[in-house]
């Protein structure tokens, strides 16, 4: 399936369930898409990201209720997810500069159409070439969340984990270079069971505070071999091909955090999905 088809499906999947509590995880879950991986893609086509977009839906929706019937605003602001009649007046204040009662009492009507993906917005497909180099990193802070999770995300966790923290990622106020994550599988977690901790999180300066309800993680220098993933090759044949081509070139792998770095992508063809980063000595 073409990324336009993708984002188009999972459009219509969001219209289906605005009055319902949906999440990244669960759309990216929908078509079949890693969530960091589909968060970039909707971003990129659609020019914002999924948490706005459905934002933006709700409250067009809502205004189109506001105008077209006297339900109490409260009623219609419970019926499209807002917790309460407060939530939903600053957030529609935020997109129409009015207060919902002021809105209905206006002639004017305006709002937020869905999104029609067509084939323009598509985007290029890459290799499926993984390249490899050993690198020297510095020192660096990621400020993010947490998980105990399985191999392979095998119950979701890892997914979910994104999904919560990509839609609180602003809450970082110092973030070095805002569109680059990192998802860490701690060392020290792995032990003969199938789980271990895994980190979502964003590199930050040295003096950011650490925001409600996420952990500081700090990344020592160390070597490691980059492998330069695609986004057609999925994440667990990355681990096994990196581990593969370190066996196979006489590497001598470290007992230390494995790195995924996820940067910005589209904006250059060559750009690949994501780099792995497994420490050696």
């Amino acid at each position: 399936m073409l990324y336009y088809e993708t984002v188009q499906k999972a459009v219509d999947f969001i219209e289906s369930h605005l009055k319902e509590d949906i999440s990244l995880y669960d759309i990216s879950q929908y078509v079949n898409f890693s969530v960091p991986h589909f968060h970039r893609i909707f971003k990129a086509i659609a020019g914002e990201t999924v948490k706005s977009y459905i934002l933006k839906r709700r409250l067009s929706c809502a205004a189109d209720e506001l105008k077209g019937s006297s339900r109490n605003i409260s009623e219609i602001a419970y019926e499209y997810g807002f917790e309460s009649h407060d939530v939903f007046t600053r957030a529609f204040f935020r997109i129409y500069r009015m207060s919902p009662s002021k809105y209905r009492d206006e002639g004017i009507v305006c709002g937020f159409d869905k999104l029609i993906v067509n084939m323009k917005y598509d985007l290029v497909e890459r290799s499926v070439n993984m390249n490899y180099k050993v690198i020297n990193k510095n020192r660096i802070i990621v400020i993010g969340m947490e998980c105990k999770a399985k191999q392979w995300d095998a119950d979701g966790a890892i997914g979910r984990l994104w999904s919560t923290f990509l839609g609180n990622a602003d809450k970082v106020d110092k973030p070095i270079v805002p569109n680059v994550m990192y998802g860490i599988c701690e060392c020290e977690s792995f032990d003969k069971s199938d789980t271990f901790v895994y980190m979502a999180g964003i590199e930050a300066e040295e003096s950011c505070n650490i925001p409600e309800g996420m952990v500081k993680r700090v990344i020592r220098p160390q070597t490691y071999i980059q492998a330069e993933v695609p986004e057609n090759i999925k994440t667990p044949d990355a681990y096994t091909k990196t581990f593969e081509y370190a066996r196979q070139n006489g590497y001598k792998l470290d007992e230390y955090d494995e790195i995924e770095v996820y940067e910005e992508i589209f904006k250059d063809p060559a750009n690949n999905a994501f780099k792995l980063l497994i420490p050696i000595k």
